[in-house]
C-alpha cells in the first residue's frame, strides 16, 4: 500500500479548492496553480519509479474490500501516462501565465478548472474499478464543459451544447454497461472481474459488454465513426487549454480500451472472431479518414484536430494486433502523442498570439517574425509524421513490424499512407503560415517570447522522449508484458489468493467466486 498513489489526485484537488477561496485574485490563482502544476510531474515521476521497482501500487481508501470501496491501482502503463500528462499540464500553465490568453478570461476560474481537469485525468489513470472510472470521467467532463465554452463567442456555446449532449449519451451507455457488468458478474473491481470473467468461461454476455464498452470508450477516444464531435468542439477551447485537451483527453479513452481488453475480455475465440476484425477495421478507417479530412482544412486548429483522430487509429491498431511488442509500440506511441500533439497545438496558439490569427489564408511569413517558433513547428511536425530519429518514428516502426508479422499488411499499408498525408498536411501549414513574406493583413505587434518559450519547453519533452527512446521503450515493453500477464495487477489488488484463482480459472474455469476475495 502506497500513499504516493493519492498525490496526483489530491494535489490538484486541493489546489482547485484553494483557488476558489481566492477566486478574485488572479495572481493568487497563478501561484497556486503553478506550484501544483510544477509539483505534479515530480509526484507522478516518483510514483512511476516506485511502480517500476516494487510493482503495481494499490491504495484502498478506508480499507474497504475491493468489491465495495474505492481502490486505486497504478501499474506501469498508468504511471507513464500520468507522468507525461502532468508535464503537459505544467507547460499549459506556463503558456497561460505568459500571456497565452487575455487576463480577464484567465481570471474567470480558468486555473481551478484546469486543476480539476488534472485531478480527473489522474483519477482515471489510477482507478481500479468501473464505477470510479465513471466518476473520474464526470469530473473531467464537468471541467471540460466549462472550459470549451470559456469565452464570449456564440459558436463556443453551440459546440459546448453538442459536447454536453454527446457525452451524456456516452455516460448513459457507460452506466448501462457498468450495471450490466455488476448484474452478471457481481463486481465492478477490475481485478475481481478479471477472475470472474475467466471463472465463468467468458460467456456470451462478455461479448455484449465488450462491444458496449468499445462504443463508450471509442466515443471518448474519438475513433471512427464516433469522432464527429471532436473537430468542431475542441477548436473552440481557449488558447493553451486546447493543448491539454488535444494531448491528454482522447488518450484516456484509448487507455480504457487497453485496460479492459488486456484485463477482462481475454477469450481467444471471441477476440479472433469478433473483436480483432472490428478493432482493426476501426483503426484503419480512423487513420485514413482523419488524415484525409485534415488535408482539406485551412485552419491551424482544425487541421490538428483531425490529426488527433488520425493518430488515435495507430493506438487502436496496436490493440488490434494484440501481441506484447505491438502493445509496447502502442504504449510508446501514446506517450509520444500526448507530448507532440499538445506541442503542435501550443505552436498554433503561439502563432495566433503573435500574429492575431490561426487561419492559414490570413497569415504568412511567421518564420521571419520568429525563426524559433518555425523551428519548433518543424520538430513537432516531423515527429508527428514519424521521421527518425524523432519520437514518432519508434512507435510506428514497431507497429509496422508487428503488423506485417501478424499478417495485417493492408492496415500497415493504410498506416504508411496516413503518414505520407500527415507529412503533406504539415507541409501545408508550413507553406501557408511560416513560409513566404509577411501577410499584409497581419497586425504589427511585439513578439511574445513567453508563449514561445513555453511551447519550446514541451517540444523539448518530445526530444527527451526521442533521446531516451531506449528507456521509454523498455518501460513500454515491461508495461505491455505486465498487462498481458495480469498476475501482477490481480495479485496487487486481491493478493496471492486472487492470482491462484485466476490461474486456476484460466486452466479449468471451475473455481468458485468466493475464492478471489482479498
Amino acid at each position: 500500500m502506497s500513499n504516493v498513489v493519492l498525490l496526483p489526485i489530491l494535489l490538484p484537488l486541493i489546489g482547485a479548492v484553494a483557488c476558489l477561496f481566492r477566486r478574485r485574485s488572479l495572481r493568487f490563482q497563478q501561484i497556486v496553480s503553478g506550484a501544483v502544476s510544477l509539483a505534479l510531474p515530480l509526484a507522478c515521476l516518483a510514483l512511476l519509479l516506485e511502480v517500476r521497482s516494487e510493482g503495481t501500487q494499490v491504495l484502498r481508501l478506508g480499507s474497504w474490500p475491493g468489491a465495495f470501496g474505492i481502490v486505486l491501482a497504478v501499474d506501469l502503463f498508468g504511471a507513464m501516462l500520468m507522468t507525461v500528462s502532468a508535464t503537459v499540464q505544467a507547460t499549459t500553465w506556463w503558456f497561460l501565465v505568459a500571456g497565452g490568453v487575455e487576463r480577464d478570461q484567465e481570471s474567470f476560474l480558468m486555473h481551478p478548472l484546469l486543476l480539476l481537469l488534472g485531478a480527473g485525468v489522474n483519477w482515471a489513470f489510477s482507478t481500479g474499478d468501473l464505477f470510479n472510472l465513471f466518476v473520474s470521467f464526470e469530473i473531467i467532463l464537468l471541467a471540460s464543459y466549462v472550459l470549451i465554452s470559456h469565452g464570449n463567442e456564440r459558436s463556443q456555446l453551440r459546440e459546448s451544447i453538442k459536447f454536453v449532449v454527446l457525452n451524456i449519451i456516452a455516460s448513459a451507455l457507460f452506466l448501462l454497461g457498468a450495471g450490466y457488468t455488476y448484474g452478471v458478474f457481481g463486481s465492478l473491481n477490475f481485478a475481481e472481474l478479471a477472475v470472474r470473467f475467466a471463472q465463468a468461461g467468458y460467456p456470451p454476455e462478455s461479448r455484449v459488454l465488450g462491444t458496449l464498452f468499445l462504443v463508450v470508450f471509442g466515443m471518448k477516444a474519438a475513433v471512427f465513426p464516433l469522432f464527429f464531435w471532436l473537430p468542431d468542439a475542441y477548436p473552440k477551447a481557449p488558447r493553451g487549454v486546447l493543448a491539454l485537451f488535444a494531448g491528454v483527453l482522447t488518450k484516456i479513452g484509448v487507455y480504457c480500451l487497453y485496460r479492459i481488453f488486456t484485463l477482462l475480455f481475454r477469450d481467444p475465440v471471441a477476440f479472433q472472431e469478433w473483436f480483432q476484425p472490428l478493432i482493426l477495421g476501426i483503426a484503419g478507417l480512423t487513420m485514413i479518414i482523419g488524415v484525409l479530412c485534415a488535408f482539406g482544412q485551412y485552419s491551424f486548429r482544425r487541421i490538428l484536430a483531425f490529426h488527433i483522430v488520425s493518430q488515435i487509429g495507430y493506438m487502436v491498431f496496436a490493440l488490434g494486433i494484440f501481441t506484447p511488442l505491438a502493445l509496447a509500440a502502442g504504449i510508446f506511441f501514446i506517450v509520444h502523442q500526448i507530448a507532440v500533439k499538445a506541442a503542435l497545438f501550443l505552436v498554433g496558439d503561439a502563432v495566433a498570439v503573435n500574429v492575431g490569427s490561426e487561419e492559414l489564408k490570413k497569415i504568412s511569413g511567421v518564420a521571419h517574425l520568429s525563426p524559433w517558433l518555425a523551428m519548433l513547428f518543424l520538430l513537432a511536425a516531423f515527429s508527428l509524421a514519424g521521421f527518425p530519429p524523432l519520437s514518432g518514428f519508434y512507435g510506428k516502426y514497431g507497429l509496422v513490424v508487428e503488423g506485417l508479422a501478424g499478417g495485417h499488411g493492408f492496415i500497415v499499408a493504410v498506416s504508411l499512407v496516413t503518414s505520407v498525408f500527415t507529412l503533406a498536411s504539415m507541409m501545408k501549414i508550413w507553406r501557408y503560415a511560416f513560409w513566404g513574406e509577411r501577410h499584409e493583413g497581419m497586425p504589427e505587434r511585439p513578439v511574445n517570447v513567453g508563449v514561445i518559450a513555453a511551447t519550446g519547453g514541451l517540444v523539448a519533452v518530445t526530444l527527451v522522449i526521442a533521446v531516451a527512446s531506449g528507456w521509454v521503450m523498455a518501460l513500454s515493453v515491461e508495461s505491455a508484458t505486465q498487462m498481458l500477464d495480469r498476475a501482477d495487477y490481480v495479485g496487487a489488488v486481491l493478493g496471492e489468493r486472487g492470482v491462484e484463482a485466476l490461474r486456476a480459472a484460466t486452466s479449468s474455469g471451475l473455481l468458485e467466486v468466493a475464492e478471489v476475495q482479498p
